[in-house]
């Protein structure tokens, strides 16, 4: 798919709908205790209707499954409840490679998918990395950027590395402003309401700020009225 020149006319607005996909439990070398929901969402797009995030692998290592009690709906199945089937899916965009953000990628085999070139080499450098079958490293119809782009009129993917080389995050104008889609920048909306503090007392002057990812300055210049994350149901508002 190739990129187009922005427009931000009301023609070119979506409409996200979120999708629960699953849940599982944290190690104990991270949260011990603490349980995270997995996110995907479906954004109709006047163009296209595009899948950011495709949920948990199928076929997880067995000592996860005994320690992280996972709950998992497959992706065909989150969709059809929009009445949507793969077909129906012109685009999908992985926040990253990681199992629990593209374990269903395989479901979508000849659906171009969005992933940047630092994300895609360092998945096929380890085994260890991802569920390669199900992830479809081998097969998919990978669609490599480099950087910030707009696949879509009203669709930014920025480069939010941190979590994994290549993470991604997605913008959308929507009729209410525009959405980012944040991915696993961090595990939940309060460490990233963290950040933001941490950016603001640096911008301000502010001796010895805590630190802060080099992405933020970008993501908060496209003046998000809502920042989603794919570990979490709360979300971040700037007027909350």
């Amino acid at each position: 798919m190739r990129d187009r020149a922005a427009d931000h006319s009301p023609m070119t607005q979506a409409t996200v709908t979120r999708m629960l996909v699953g849940g599982f439990l944290l190690p104990d070398s991270i949260a011990a205790g603490e349980r995270v929901v997995v996110n995907s969402w479906i954004v109709r797009h006047p163009d296209a209707t595009v899948l950011v995030d495709t949920g948990l692998a199928e076929h997880l290592p067995a000592e996860d499954k005994a320690t992280m009690r996972f709950t998992r709906t497959p992706i065909a199945e989150a969709i059809s409840t929009l009445g949507l089937v793969p077909d129906d899916i012109d685009l999908v965009i992985n926040c990253h490679l990681h199992a629990d953000h593209s374990g269903g990628n395989v479901h979508f085999r000849g659906t171009p998918i969005l992933v940047q070139a630092a994300e895609l080499e360092a998945a096929r450098a380890d085994p260890d990395y991802t569920v390669a079958a199900e992830v479809d490293l081998a097969d998919a119809r990978w669609e490599v950027r480099e950087g910030e782009h707009e696949p879509l009129p009203g669709i930014r993917v920025i480069p939010t590395p941190g979590h994994s080389p290549g993470h991604q995050s997605v913008a959308i104008d929507t009729d209410r402003g525009r959405l980012i889609l944040a991915g696993q920048v961090f595990r939940d909306a309060s460490t990233f309401a963290r950040a933001v503090t941490a950016y603001r007392l640096a911008s301000e002057g502010y001796e010895d700020p805590p630190s802060y990812p080099d992405w933020l300055p970008r993501v908060l210049e496209l003046e998000p009225y809502r920042v989603a994350f794919g570990h979490d149901l709360a979300i971040w508002q700037p007027d909350a």
